[in-house]
């Protein structure tokens, strides 16, 4: 099965980035069978968020090709980094000329200023007088004030995007069904064979007004083998406010975060009229948080880079749950997702998820979180080197100690970034910790090397009544590893993370 995933603005991009996080540690059901092309849809080209998540993309498209190089006609279940991650141009044959970008449309301006007047080409109007009317129409739907203004909307520069305007965005979405990337989707989309799901706020510009231009696209295209494809959607509603704004940053104020509400609430009275999209989107996922942290003011471009949310982390996991949910295009259900509480003074933990989202993604996760802090603070040695006499470590086996930072190894280790404390920072380590600063904070693990392997779970330390030894201790691991690893008949790289995921995977079913 094939999903072509559109990410649109920056919670799309930031919601792609938890989703390539959770897949890397080998969801149950989403195995290399599954096909996923992400496509993250910005007018703004620069923006931040969405450098980290192709950054992400990118590291983990390198990992999956190095350990699965035949994963296409080859299936792959219960391992890490299995389910392939492809480039809309690497799906199906682009056509010749066609410059189609990894991961991204090539939407936008590219840095370049453009107002959206000219984007209209308002100037050709003042050479014809039998369309002066439509400038004066024009006029009096937009807003004439100069750049500088919050209120600017025809002298709006959109090189940052569309600043929380989605009747500016609308009409500018409305010309990408003409791009050669949904040209080159629409002709390879098989609705027999494949999904479509879209990620998008409907609180601002970018989201509120790409979101039904694709629905509609797809709908409308006249395509036998589009028309009925089946849609699934998470819409994002508020979950942060803005500071201040500085005007000494280039900023004008045009994003209003006080206006949120209100555009969410057109946004939905649209969806749901005859007339709207609700109807031609099979399953519709409503995530949103009410307890808000205000985010640093960003109009656009690199410097929006916002830290991981729990909100982005619940959109990722309605895409896995379309993923593992059977349906057809003619069922219309809405769905929604809570924790246990609605913690706000405390942090959400493991805990706090319900049995399914276990069954369905914690315990993997959880798996992987135990996997890579293993790696990181024994086997790399960030807080205490193994013995390079460990049976599995050696030469006779996996020969680890001449494969770290070699190859796939340095690869993993980018895409981890057990140390990274950049703003710039995508990795896994750097997102877990992200998702812990907000006023709504997911803490479901202690990865820091100063914390043992017992401490991994943040909601308690593992015990075990004595003389038992700690099923999750180091030496516990190790041994478990090398009893694993001792008849296999090679001893790849693929074959080491084989191992490392079953074992810690059966770790976690016992102390969990």
């Amino acid at each position: 099965m094939r999903l072509f995933l559109f990410a649109i603005g920056g919670t799309g991009a930031r919601v792609v980035r938890s989703l390539t996080m959770m897949l890397a540690s080998g969801i149950d059901g989403i195995d290399s069978s599954t096909e996923i092309v992400p496509i993250i849809i910005d007018y703004d080209l620069s923006n931040g968020d969405k450098t980290r998540a192709i950054k992400a993309l990118s590291g983990y498209s390198e990992i999956h090709r190095s350990l699965y190089p035949d994963s296409a006609n080859t299936a792959y279940t219960d391992n890490f980094f299995m389910t392939r991650l492809t480039p809309l141009r690497q799906a199906g044959v682009a056509a010749e000329g066609d410059d189609l970008r990894d991961f991204e449309f090539n939407f936008g301006p590219g840095g370049h200023s453009i107002k959206f007047a000219d984007y209209l080409n308002m100037q050709a109007l003042d050479t014809n007088a039998n369309v002066r009317i439509s400038k004066d129409l024009l006029y009096a739907l937009y807003d004439g004030s100069d750049e500088t203004s919050k209120n600017a909307e025809l002298q709006l520069d959109m090189a940052k995007g569309f600043k929380g305007n989605p009747n500016i965005g609308s009409v500018v979405f409305h010309d990408l069904k003409r791009s050669p990337e949904f040209i080159h989707f629409s002709n390879t989309f098989n609705a027999a064979q494949d999904k479509v799901f879209i990620v998008s706020s409907i609180f601002g510009g970018t989201g509120a007004s790409g979101f039904p231009e694709i629905v509609n696209a797809i709908r409308t295209s006249g395509r036998a083998t589009l028309n009925p494809a089946v849609i699934g959607s998470a819409l994002v509603l508020p979950y942060f406010d803005l500071q201040q704004f500085d005007p000494n940053k280039g900023d004008t104020g045009a994003i209003d975060a006080s206006s949120f509400n209100a555009k969410t609430r057109a946004a939905l009275s649209f969806y749901a009229t005859p007339e709207g999209i609700n109807s031609k989107v099979n399953a519709l996922y409503y995530i949103g948080d009410e307890h808000h942290d205000a985010y640093e003011y960003n109009e656009g471009e690199s410097r929006q880079k916002n830290d991981a949310h729990v909100v982005e982390f619940v959109a990722a996991s309605a895409i896995i749950d379309f993923l593992l949910r059977p349906l057809d295009n003619h069922v219309h259900n809405a769905y929604e997702f809570s924790v246990s509480d609605a913690k706000v003074d405390t942090s959400i933990q493991l805990t706090d998820f319900c049995s399914s989202s276990h069954n369905k993604f914690m315990d993997n996760i959880s798996a992987f979180a135990i996997a890579m802090k293993y790696y990181r603070d024994v086997i790399c040695g960030d807080r205490k080197k193994i013995s390079s006499d460990t049976a599995y470590y050696k030469g006779a086996r996996f020969d680890l100690s001449n494969k770290l930072q070699k190859g796939v190894y340095d690869m993993l280790d980018k895409f981890l970034d057990a140390g990274g404390t950049s703003k710039d920072a995508w990795g896994f380590y750097p997102w877990l910790k992200e998702l812990n600063t907000h006023t709504h904070k997911l803490y479901p693990y202690r990865m820091d090397k100063e914390n043992e392997m017992k401490e991994i779970l943040s909601h308690k330390t593992i015990q075990v009544p004595n003389p038992k030894p700690n099923p999750i201790k180091d030496d516990k691991l190790a041994e478990e590893i090398n009893e694993k690893s001792k008849n296999l008949g090679n001893y790849t790289d693929q074959a080491f993370f084989k191992v490392l995921r079953d074992v810690t995977k059966a770790k976690y079913n016992q102390v969990k």
